[in-house]
């Protein structure tokens, strides 16, 4: 059987070939075969892993066995020539007659080696050196047989043609060059990019893209000239034609400009792309810096307190205000943050100068600091000045000294450059104490009071002597958040008790400051237990390091280390309590409000929406029939005359009409009040259940609750954190129905607000 195909496919060769055999009298036909990609490496056409070239050998006569030949190659480009030298070394290829044989890969490679041939038009040196790479062109390749022992032609001439060029870099479509990146919370940033050799015949080379970032400094700097020059902050490999810069990529300033660039590679590193692969340079800037706070004032707010409050954009979320003492050898700043657009700095001593700034935190990031401002602390036994800081102190004197008779509430003094509406007051003739709100246009507010003692006010209602002291603000207008408060206290302190504290570094920690900050800490209502102890204990600390910060100048220089050694041993293991229970305040309320979620879930069970939906088709009906009983009362009543057995009745505001009582007005109108009553409760009830509230919003509701069997919300997590699996089914039900009651609650103060 096998010879029978063999004899079959060897007459079938024999009989589309008479043809050629009539018009030529090689013994030998030869055909060159070439397969894309192509390649302008001649090592590409001999690799054993792909068939670039193939070659396919007929010896015609059928008697012949294991003859011997070799081949010739010939390659034609654009004034080049690359032909097989004579006489180098090959096995021989044995062929039998009538047998189609071919060869590649391995098979060729001797043919292709550099050595091996003669090169015209070209530097051999360096065309060995480039890695026998060829220049961009049209080739024409050409293989003849020979015979191994005469070196003889016994074949025709198999050709093949090449088109041979170098593939364009990829071209940067995201982010458009000279363009602004919006900044995101957390971080993202789609670079993208099209290839501009997948069209050519020569795609399908393996290629993957270098990615490169570099930031521009100084910011106007040629993006060329950085990216060549300057280390990136970020590079990468990768296979795909696109980047997605998240938050594990380092993080990008808002505000700041930046250079992307990306190079096509070949996997095996050759050069298949003009310009080495580089596509070019795309200058972005990323997002906007957050602003610098404006219209920063400063008023002095107690015996060792400063009041700090400055305007505000709607992008920023945050605020970071950094004071420290000047003069000559100022001392190191202080920092603490606030979420309002105010401030109060606390422990400052009288008689001194400090220097203050603010910057502003936007859900993208910080931004620079204001410029530099100073406040001078009254003395302890000032009794005449002016209300506000940073006035200029050369400003001339109110020469006018002849005093006020009388000031009542409502009227308004002038303070400095401030506005003071008085509400009470007493004295008489010039001086006077009481209380008041300050007015700063600047800032849009008259929200802040003030208190003054023994002032002297003159006719113009100036006053030119005395000192107006801003009340204290209630702790309740204070939104921090305590386990962020508690966490940025527990970093600053990291800052102060790094690794290898010396005792000189000890003697630049304002102890007494830590220690007011610490008195803040304590004042909120949600502390635990454990953390309230654990705060305590680095105050206690803190007084041991006021003491030795005291006795420092008296001591040896063995005590100062030895003491030194121990309190910031003490301080050091002070703090990691505090930040062992300051997680574990985080954790406990994670699990709080995973009890609250399924309360919440409990509640939509119970309130549904499909329910909801009806109650609103009701309340339609409902109000449609009212306007309808509306409609026709006014009609008849723009015709008829009152009798006495009337009484007004306004129907929620839409119309006021005497009427008859009772009727079918009447009815509707509170069939209508009853259907309203129904739906919006449920919809208050629905909406404090919503699946997608934020931590925020949770926190607000759970700290609103009054939950059965609990008066705090430790309590709550108390039981949400241990293993009592009764107990927190217990908890869910108590915090559905605290849900439903708050609900209840809030839609019956709207109808109180209402009616008032």
């Amino acid at each position: 059987m096998n010879v029978c195909k063999r004899f079959i496919y060897t007459l079938f060769l024999l009989l589309t070939g008479m043809q050629v055999m009539a018009q030529t009298n090689h013994p030998v036909m030869v055909n060159v075969q070439l397969n894309p990609p192509y390649s302008l490496y001649l090592s590409d056409y001999a690799a054993p892993d792909v068939q670039r070239m193939q070659v396919h050998i007929l010896l015609k006569d059928l008697t012949e066995t294991n003859y011997k030949c070799r081949l010739r190659l010939k390659i034609e480009g654009p004034g080049i020539t690359l032909q097989s030298r004579t006489g180098f070394y090959v096995s021989p290829i044995l062929i039998n007659g009538g047998e189609m044989l071919t060869l590649s890969g391995p098979d060729l490679a001797p043919y292709f080696n550099p050595q091996n041939l003669f090169i015209q038009g070209l530097d051999n040196n360096a065309f060995t050196k480039n890695g026998a790479k060829l220049p961009e062109g049209i080739y024409k390749f050409t293989i003849e047989v020979l015979d191994y022992l005469r070196n003889t032609t016994v074949s025709n001439q198999g050709t093949a043609m090449v088109a041979g060029f170098l593939s364009y870099p990829p071209i940067i479509n995201l982010p458009m060059a000279n363009t602004k990146v919006d900044a995101m919370d957390p971080q993202n940033v789609v670079f993208q990019w099209m290839p501009r050799h997948t069209a050519s015949i020569n795609a399908a080379f393996n290629v993957v893209y270098k990615f490169r970032l570099v930031e521009l400094i100084p910011e106007n700097r040629d993006p060329n000239d950085a990216m060549r020059s300057l280390r990136p902050i970020y590079e990468n490999m990768t296979e795909q034609t696109m980047m997605v810069y998240g938050p594990g990529e380092p993080a990008l300033t808002p505000g700041n400009n930046y250079a992307v660039q990306v190079q096509a590679v070949e996997a095996d590193g050759k050069d298949m792309f003009v310009n080495d692969g580089f596509s070019e340079v795309v200058k972005f800037t990323y997002g906007e810096k957050c602003s610098v706070p404006q219209q920063i004032v400063a008023a002095f707010a107690g015996k060792n307190d400063l009041k700090l409050t400055w305007n505000a954009t709607t992008s920023q979320q945050g605020f970071t205000v950094r004071y420290r003492e000047s003069g000559d050898t100022p001392s190191q700043w202080y920092e603490d943050n606030t979420y309002l657009p105010q401030a109060v700095i606390s422990g400052l001593k009288p008689g001194k100068k400090y220097e203050y700034q603010v910057k502003g935190q936007c859900i993208w990031g910080y931004g620079d600091y204001s410029a530099v401002q100073d406040f001078t602390m009254p003395n302890e036994t000032m009794t005449k000045g002016d209300f506000v800081c940073g006035r200029d102190p050369n400003l001339s004197r109110i020469e006018n000294t002849k005093g006020l008779e009388k000031l009542k509430a409502q009227d308004t003094i002038y303070a400095g450059d401030f506005k003071v509406i008085i509400l009470q007051a007493t004295g008489s003739n010039g001086n006077f104490s009481g209380e008041g709100q300050v007015m700063v246009p600047l800032l849009n507010f008259a929200d802040l009071g003030v208190t003054f003692n023994n002032i002297s006010v003159n006719t113009d209602k100036r006053m030119y002597a005395g000192v107006i002291e801003l009340a204290q603000d209630n702790r309740e207008q204070v939104s921090k958040d305590l386990s962020q408060a508690l966490k940025d206290y527990i970093n600053k302190l990291d800052g102060l008790l790094s690794e290898g504290t010396t005792p000189k570094d000890l003697m630049t920690i304002d102890a007494l400051q830590e220690m007011s900050i610490i008195d803040k800490l304590k004042g909120w209502d949600e502390l635990d237990a454990k953390t309230k102890e654990a705060l305590d204990e680095i105050q206690d600390k803190l007084k041991d390091l006021k003491a030795y910060q005291d006795q420092y100048p008296d001591m040896t220089p063995e005590q100062r280390e030895t003491s030194g050694q121990q309190i910031a041993k003490d301080l050091n293991k002070a703090k990691n309590a505090l930040a062992d229970a300051a997680k574990a305040i985080g954790e406990a309320l994670k699990e709080l409000f995973n009890l609250f979620r399924r309360a919440q879930k409990k509640v939509r069970e119970s309130y549904t929406e499909s329910e909801l939906a009806k109650l609103k088709s009701t309340l339609d009906i409902n109000e449609a029939s009212l306007d309808r009983v509306i409609s026709r009362q006014r009609s008849n009543y723009a015709s008829t005359a009152t009798t006495d057995n009337t009484q007004e009745v306004i129907l929620l505001g839409k119309v006021t009409i005497t009427e008859t009582i009772p009727d079918a007005g009447m009815q509707a109108n509170i069939a209508y009040v009853d259907a309203m009553a129904s739906y919006y409760k449920q919809l208050v009830i629905l909406t404090l259940a919503k699946e997608n509230l934020s931590e925020t919003q949770l926190k607000t509701i759970t700290n609103n609750l009054k939950v059965e069997g609990y008066k705090t919300v430790s309590e709550m997590e108390t039981v949400a954190t241990n293993k009592d699996d009764a107990a927190k089914d217990k908890l869910v039900d108590s915090l559905s129905k605290a849900l439903v009651e708050l609900g209840n609650k809030l839609f019956e103060l709207k109808i109180s607000n209402g009616k008032q």
